[in-house]
């Protein structure tokens, strides 16, 4: 059985409270070492991706839980403290992304992704608009409460855009990322912003933009 969003928002929970307690303890509490123990049998082998998670977030996730347990077993009380605290900050980080990223999946309405990839990204509606390759006054139509569905070529752009939209908000501020959208890319040969009009072209952006990550973490 996957382990579902809600799941791993609780685990968010636990270990959010057990980096707090490691702050205050001069060793690692037993009830720490046991969540770690538990991650394997928590997450589940095939989690991340079940989940639909980003490859580079799930491997971050995965070698700090590995590197937490491996500091399970220093012999240095010191030492054991020190690498826990390391390894569980970095698995606090990659699960957090996690949890935060699920709002952009497939499966939620994409006017949901919408309003999120406006508030993320905190620029004007006209900015916005150009981006999605629309009018300012369609724009505002998928935005308002009852407002009308975007078509299935305009709501796979939306997806696109809020995909890379959340990879890039870890790495850079809204006019960073706009600014990303904008600059010619190596790796691309021309601008994000032009391959937008091509959905086949989606994947590859959003494999740049998970490469601007990485080079940031």
């Amino acid at each position: 059985m996957s382990t579902t969003v809600l799941e791993l928002d609780a685990l968010l929970g636990r270990v959010n409270d057990a980096t707090k307690l490691l702050q205050r303890s001069p060793v690692v509490p037993r009830q720490i070492a046991e969540l770690i123990d538990s991650f394997e049998s928590v997450l589940g082998a095939a989690t991340p991706l079940d989940l639909e998670v980003d490859p580079y977030l799930s491997a971050t996730l995965w070698a700090a839980a590995f590197l937490a347990e491996k500091a399970l077993r220093h012999d240095s009380s010191d030492e054991q403290r020190r690498d826990v605290r390391i390894a569980l900050e970095q698995f606090r980080h990659a699960l957090r992304d996690i949890v935060e990223d699920q709002p952009y999946d497939d499966g939620v309405p994409v006017r949901d992704v919408l309003v999120r990839t406006a508030d993320t990204l905190a620029t004007s509606q006209k900015t916005l608009a150009e981006l999605l390759g629309v009018s300012v006054r369609q724009l505002q139509r998928w935005l308002a409460h009852a407002g009308s569905e975007p078509a299935a070529g305009d709501a796979a752009r939306i997806r696109a855009v809020g995909k890379v939209v959340s990879q890039l908000r870890h790495s850079f501020t809204g006019p960073g990322v706009l600014a990303w959208f904008d600059r010619e890319h190596p790796a691309l040969k021309r601008r994000p912003m032009e391959l937008l009009d091509n959905p086949l072209s989606y994947p590859q952006i959003l494999s740049a933009a998970t490469a601007a990550r990485a080079m940031t973490a």
